[in-house]
């Protein structure tokens, strides 16, 4: 909407906007029109109601409106700002009535176009809400110049309480009188305190030459920031305030009914155009996803096939060599238990070597090395029992566990070790075997050592043999080493 019908007492014109600019135009107006009114029975009247809420304060304002307006539906009320409380400003009582006493002639205006109404905005009105986009005063005169014309709106408190058009010529000398003679009728109607300071006043005109007649007549001159008073034509303003359907229109709304019924068609038409295009999303994402599904559907026909493909293959391999799968599959478990689980010789050698890496002159005698079966007693041919376990007890071993290796040595000590360093070397072997987490000693040469000193002497028939029996676990890749002996023995 970019059309206005401006209505003057003298003239009718149509003005239109084209991007920043307005323009008048020549013609019928091609779309919905903003009908603005500049006629001299625009009134504002202020009324106090009660307390009320709701359609009670609605209702109440109608009575009102129709007592102050008797004879034109084209009437309504504005609410301006409210003192005191948060209660007041929730239910307020003051109100503005504005109304348009000239109904016939707009009734003839509006019954002659053939486009749709936005609505109708007495000039008064737009004044009033010029004056509130700009820091001014509270109280404050407001005067527009016409073609012959003073158009006159009065602000207290912000708020409109007289509005004029009073038939002026265009010397600022009679303006400025008629700026007084309203003043003089504010203060007799004690709207305004007789014998005031300067009264402020918004001239929307050339006041150039007036300051000495101003100064005379208690008036102060104000303007709007930013704005040229002296050069700039104030109606297109108040047009872009219309445009923008400010409160105060008065149209009733059995005028107003074509533009508000096109602008619900065109909100039910948004969205219904919104419903089809989510919708259109909505079928694209299924869409796509079933898509999806076809081609995942297809690669795992795809597998599906090639598995089956390999499976034949192999079936036909299989035929080919004679041979049950049934024997396949033992002879596979079989070499799983029985020869791939064998772990290598080369970790249980270092494991020794380093037992005896400590004392330089110890010699290995016999060394026996075996992988045991699971329901064999360790280091039974060596008639051991256990005598020390590092850590808690293992529970029984399992087909599912890793394999367990028998570990027995013998050393050789050279003769000049006294029987003290002999048996020192002993014990220290003996330890580090006891202090290794996984390894369980099952014949202990120091014990057996020991136990022949305690005889006094006398040698048994395996009272030279030094002799140790261990069990390891099959992989001891992460086995700590031997911890260190406490004690080097020395010759």
């Amino acid at each position: 909407m970019n059309l206005v019908l401006y209505l003057s007492p003298s003239e009718q014109q149509l003005w239109r906007k084209d991007g920043k600019v307005w323009q008048r135009w020549i013609g019928d107006p091609d779309g919905p029109v903003c009908v603005v009114t500049d006629f001299p029975e625009e009134s504002f009247s202020e009324i106090k109601t009660p307390r009320l809420f709701g359609q009670d304060r609605s209702a109440y304002i109608a009575r009102q409106l129709a007592n102050a307006f008797p004879d034109s539906p084209y009437r309504t009320f504005l609410t301006p700002a409210q003192s005191g409380s948060l209660y007041d400003k929730l239910a307020p009582t003051r109100h503005v009535l504005l109304g348009i006493n000239t109904a016939e002639r707009l009734d003839a205006v509006l019954d002659a176009l053939t486009v749709p109404v936005s609505g109708v905005w007495p000039i008064s009105v737009l004044l009033v809400h010029l004056c509130k986009r700009h820091e001014l005063p509270a109280d404050l005169l407001v005067a527009m110049p016409g073609v012959g014309t003073l158009r006159i709106v009065y602000l207290k408190n912000h708020g409109p309480v007289l509005a004029r058009l009073t038939t002026t010529s265009n010397e600022i000398s009679a303006q400025i009188d008629e700026i007084t003679r309203t003043l003089r009728y504010l203060e007799n109607s004690q709207v305004l305190p007789r014998k005031q300071d300067f009264q402020s006043v918004l001239f929307l005109g050339d006041s150039s030459g007036s300051e000495a007649q101003m100064t005379a007549a208690r008036l102060s001159l104000v303007s709007l920031r930013g704005k040229d008073s002296a050069q700039a034509d104030w109606r297109l303003a108040l047009f872009d305030i219309a445009l923008k359907s400010p409160a105060g229109q008065v149209a009733p709304l059995l005028r107003r009914s074509g533009y508000l019924s096109a602008r619900v068609r065109k909100a039910a038409q948004a969205a219904v155009l919104m419903l089809i295009a989510a919708g259109v999303v909505v079928a694209g994402v299924n869409a796509f996803s079933i898509v999806g599904l076809l081609a995942k559907k297809h690669e795992q026909t795809l597998s599906s096939e090639q598995i089956n493909a390999r499976i034949v293959t192999i079936d036909a391999q299989i035929n080919h060599l004679n041979v049950a799968p049934d024997e396949v599959r033992r002879a596979v478990a079989l070499y799983n238990k029985e020869i791939a689980s064998v772990p290598p010789l080369t970790q249980h050698l270092q494991f020794v070597a380093g037992l005896l890496a400590s004392d330089p002159n110890l010699r290995l005698r016999d060394l026996a090395w075996r992988m045991l079966p699971p329901a064999e007693q360790p280091c039974a041919a060596a008639g051991a029992a256990p005598l020390a376990t590092a850590g808690d007890s293992a529970p029984a071993a399992t087909d599912a566990d890793a394999r367990k290796i028998e570990t027995s040595f013998e050393l050789a000590i050279p003769g000049g070790y006294g029987p003290r360093l002999r048996a020192l070397t002993l014990r220290n072997i003996s330890s580090r075997l006891i202090d290794t987490p996984g390894v369980t000693l099952l014949r202990d040469a120091s014990k057996d050592f020991a136990g022949g000193s305690l005889q006094g002497g006398s040698e048994g028939p395996e009272s030279g043999k030094l002799l140790w029996c261990v069990t390891l676990p099959g992989d001891i890749a992460g086995l700590p080493p031997p911890a260190p002996a406490n004690a080097k023995p020395t010759p």
